[in-house]
């Protein structure tokens, strides 16, 4: 969905309240609307201070949705921007669980230490989840008990893109893009040299303990970045008197590392800079045999380099670098402490994008993006699938023009890409594995159309067509995962995936009402998915059918059509003072039908929402609903699933700070599940043995400095 970015670019800040709010409310911010709608409580205070002082002009705030500097509401790429006070707020431990109410976004929620997001339905390798626009270099695509190793924590902000500027980043993006955004490698001075930040809340859910701390300090033109985060979560509770959910604890914690050079000359400004991570994390793996849990035990080191040079004249704007290289191991433990299955990933990945000024109508950025990966698996891990190469080179161009003047903008990107994939595959008919090498290139494009109608209107229409090259876990999967309790065979011919999309968007940002929504419609050629077969296997090949143990998974092809409507809104109803009061609304839905017939698995269900807020200077609450209707819409072997109603709730208070400059204090109270419903995640492949958390309250307290 399009939406807006709230911009803090206040000349005083206290906190996250005092500042001056630029645009209007966010779709993807509406299940955190107590911090906006306080920042919106700060508005006109600020404004009219501002006037009083005729302070500056303040500038427009930007996401990384385009590769130019265009305002986030005279784009047609659909975003969601996630807050970094939303961040602060969720007790998710994953990406995939910050997401999850999002319109049109859920989760797969497998455990509480791996999660991904889903994406209209679409997850997995149609989904990339990247860390400052460069891939998280992970294994969590090959299986949903696999984590993202990026916390939420270390996120300033998380987008969530999808249209034309996808096309940037890759085919496996045919679904969306996820980018953690983050200041460890950074690009300005902290003002007054010196900034942090330090959080530490409390979840009685799972007696979940989480501590957060980050600084920036700079001196000169050299900037430095630390950060650090742990938590740590017992079993969570589900409705019952005393149960828990088995083997859904998770420790987690990580640190990085950052710094840059500012660069000012009189050619060209920016910066040059370099961040080092490293992530650890352990998790149980829910359902299974519970004298037997197994936990995950998963570490990564990553290195990332960036660089930005605005020119002050000539034909190009900037010239924007990225590169990374990644370290990634897990292996799935046993209560014995034996490692049953083990996965070693180790990633690269370049890109560099050079923008030009306007050539005739056009202004854009045409780019390069290279990355190579080399994945390895032993014990059962080496039986689903033996060690693979993948390598990918790609250019990629976006383009924009103005027409009638300022009321229409046309939007336009492609991409080139080619593919070669390397593994070891299986003859279903022989049983016999053999050496196979794939090639592919896809061929992707997608342009959009922008109608600024006036009075905060704006009118969006996308149209893509988008090829991705087949994974190679689907095409070379062979055999066991424990963990997910299925047989996975993979199928060494299949053919490129394209889908063509059309997307109608609408609009309206004001301070006193809102709206957003979008149509789409998808037509999938050669749609790759899971298909349960109705068939059970034991550990080979040679035993599916006769087998009890694990449910076999074959990847099929098969043409498929994705339509759904996404929507919110927001509208304020009284005001006073700085005060303000209001009710807000979401609604999603996502229908995916199999052209040959029947519908494609695990497809969210239909969801609708509503809720209450309230905001002044130092304190603001929300009270709403999220229901998600029963799915009975399913395909064969599956189960349909019930429905349920998530009430939540939030308040926030800021204490007045006595230090001045940025120091500030806030309390939140937050509550999720609070009338303790039986959750049941449709799109999990263990929702029948998996409940969701039940009721929880959760405390956090956030200083900054």
């Amino acid at each position: 969905m399009g939406s807006r970015v709230f911009g803090m670019a206040a000349q005083t800040r206290r906190g996250l309240f005092i500042g001056t709010l630029m645009g209007g409310v966010s779709m993807a911010a509406l299940c955190a609307l107590p911090a906006i709608a306080q920042e919106e409580a700060a508005q006109e205070e600020a404004a009219q201070a501002a006037a009083e002082e005729e302070a500056v002009e303040l500038a427009p705030v930007f996401v990384t949705a385009s590769p130019l500097a265009t305002p986030l509401d005279e784009l047609a790429t659909p975003v969601t921007v996630v807050s970094r006070d939303e961040v602060l707020s969720s007790p998710a431990a994953t990406i995939g669980a910050l997401l999850k109410d999002k319109p049109g976004i859920t989760e797969s929620s497998f455990a509480a230490g791996a999660s991904r997001p889903i994406i209209r339905g679409l997850d997995n390798t149609r989904v990339r989840v990247q860390e400052n626009g460069l891939g998280a270099g992970d294994v969590s695509a090959v299986s949903e008990d696999h984590g993202v190793p990026i916390d939420p924590l270390s996120a300033e902000r998380v987008e969530v893109v999808r249209g034309p500027a996808t096309l940037r980043y890759g085919s496996e993006a045919i679904g969306g893009v996820v980018n953690i955004i983050n200041n460890r490698i950074p690009t300005e001075l902290p003002k007054d040299g010196f900034e942090g930040e330090a959080s530490v809340s409390y979840d009685t859910v799972n007696d979940g303990r989480r501590i957060y701390g980050e600084m920036n300090a700079g001196e000169g033109n050299v900037v430095f970045h630390l950060d650090s985060f742990a938590r740590k979560t017992d079993d969570y509770r589900i409705p019952g008197a005393f149960d828990r959910q088995t083997n859904t604890w998770t420790e987690t914690s990580g640190i990085a590392g950052g710094a840059s050079v500012l660069l000012d000359a009189d050619a060209f400004s920016g910066y040059a800079g370099a961040a080092v991570s490293y992530y650890d994390s352990n998790y149980g793996i829910p359902a299974g045999d519970p004298l037997d849990p197994i936990h995950i035990d998963m570490w990564q080191a990553k290195l990332q380099v960036a660089s930005e040079l605005d020119f002050n004249g000539g034909p190009f704007s900037k010239l924007a670098l990225t590169g990374g290289y990644s370290d990634y191991t897990h292996g799935e433990i046993d209560s014995a402490g034996a490692t049953g299955s083990r996965f070693d990933n180790e990633e690269w990945e370049a890109r560099g994008e050079l923008s030009h000024r306007a050539v005739g109508p056009f202004t854009g950025a045409i780019g390069i993006h290279a990355r190579g990966r080399q994945l390895e698996a032993a014990g059962e891990g080496g039986e689903l699938i033996a060690p693979s190469d993948t390598d990918a080179i790609a250019g990629f161009i976006f383009e924009e023009m103005p027409l009638a003047g300022e009321w229409f903008k046309l939007q336009a990107s492609g991409r080139a890409e080619h593919v070669n994939v390397t593994g070891t595959a299986l003859d279903t008919v022989t049983a016999l594995e053999f050496d196979s090498e794939r090639s592919f290139t896809p061929l992707s494009f997608a342009a959009g159309l922008v109608a600024n109608a006036g009075n905060g209107w704006v009118f969006g229409l996308n149209a893509q067509r988008v090829e991705r090259a087949p994974d190679a876990l689907e095409l070379y999967s062979k055999g066991p995962h424990e963990a997910t309790e299925t047989f996975e065979i993979g199928d060494p011919t299949l053919d490129k995936e394209t889908a063509q999309t059309f997307e109608l968007t609408a609009k309206r940002v004001g301070d006193d009402y809102s709206f957003e929504a979008a149509v789409f419609h998808t037509k999938f050629s050669d749609f790759i998915y899971k298909r349960l077969t109705g068939i059970t296997c034991d550990d080979d090949f040679a035993s599916c059918g006769v087998g009890t143990e694990l449910d076999q998974v074959l990847f099929t092809q098969e043409d498929a059509t994705f339509r759904g409507l996404e929507a919110a809104g927001r509208v304020t109803l009284a005001r006073w003072g700085t005060a303000r009061a209001g009710l807000s609304g979401q609604f999603d839905m996502v229908r995916a039908e199999l052209d040959a017939g029947g519908d494609v698995p695990r497809i969210p269900p239909m969801r609708a929402g509503a809720g209450v807020f309230y905001a002044d200077e130092t304190v603001a609450g929300e009270f709403g609903f999220l229901h998600a209707f029963e799915q009975d819409r399913i395909s064969a072997n599956e189960t349909e699933t019930g429905s349920y109603t998530n009430l939540k709730g939030e308040i926030r208070y800021l204490v007045p700070s006595v230090m001045g400059g940025n120091a500030a204090l806030e309390f939140a109270l937050v509550g999720e599940n609070l009338l303790d419903e039986d959750i049941r995640n449709h799109v999990s492949f263990k929702k029948n043995d998996v409940l969701q958390p039940g009721r929880n309250v959760r405390l956090v307290v956030t200083a900054r400095f």
